[in-house]
């Protein structure tokens, strides 16, 4: 496994995550209507605002394999993509992720953390498959198993394709996907759910989430950072024309009502 090609060992396809910028309220989904002739083969397609940024927009689409991206990437409907993504003055960004254990997309929802953190270049594929291996951000019988659960479904974990840069310099990056319920029960995880530690024949119960910290901080992580993303999936490109006539119709009403009532 190496992360400077995640490309090449992947199992489940890849996924295209574009950052692009939005003025409109809510989203117009039809900017997404490139996708569609590509359909049958994407998979689990979402976008959503960055709540730390909320002009700024994630739209994340899985791929079934790096050709068929490639072929897309060719197409006219990609261009058309990028220029609607590109409407509002940002140059649309785009990065490919490799998912390991679970195809993005499920369980993803509004209150989505991703969590990107930093590593060495020169990082050893032992020490990546380390990290693939953390404990992620779980319950465990440590603090017992709440009824609902703080998340949708455990926690997706990949790896950026390719060299990054982040301050300044060129690294590693590895993703980790938290669907969260909403924003209480993620604080409520945070503060209050432990793990059972055996450290020296002693047994200790740290904070889940400091002792994910710290398993990261042990393998070597130059830093991180998370930002939250309210998805929604990318249904418009699944809609036949009778569906997509009348949701439009929908949304041009209520453009007009809207426009009424100022």
């Amino acid at each position: 496994m190496c992360a400077q090609k995640a490309s090449e060992w992947t199992e489940l396809g890849i996924s295209a995550w574009t950052k692009f910028r939005v003025n409109s309220d809510p989203i117009d989904d039809t900017i997404f209507e490139p996708l569609t002739p590509w359909r049958h083969y994407i998979r689990t397609p979402f976008y959503g605002r960055i709540v730390e940024s909320p002009h700024d927009c994630f739209l994340a689409v899985g791929w079934e394999s790096p050709k068929v991206y490639d072929e897309f990437k060719r197409s006219p409907q990609y261009e058309k993509l990028m220029a609607n993504l590109g409407a509002n003055s940002m140059d649309p960004q785009t990065h490919i992720i490799v998912f390991s254990n679970t195809m993005f997309g499920y369980g993803s929802g509004p209150n989505t953390e991703i969590l990107t953190a930093y590593w060495p270049k020169s990082i050893s594929p032992e020490t990546q498959e380390a990290v693939w291996n953390a404990k992620d951000l779980v319950h465990t019988p440590a603090s017992g198993i709440p009824n609902p659960r703080c998340y949708r479904e455990p926690p997706t974990f990949g790896w950026l394709d390719g060299v990054q840069t982040w301050n300044e310099e060129n690294v590693l990056a590895s993703v980790w996907c938290h669907n969260w319920v909403n924003k209480e029960l993620e604080q409520k995880f945070k503060r209050t759910d432990k793990r059972i530690v055996y450290l020296d024949g002693h047994v200790a119960y740290p904070l889940a989430l400091d002792d994910f910290e710290n398993a990261l901080k042990a393998l070597g992580v130059l830093g991180w950072q998370s930002v939250h993303v309210d998805f929604e999936h990318v249904s418009i490109i699944y809609e036949d024309a009778l569906s997509r006539k009348n949701r439009l119709q929908k949304k041009l009403d209520e453009a007009i009502d809207r426009l009424g009532s100022l």
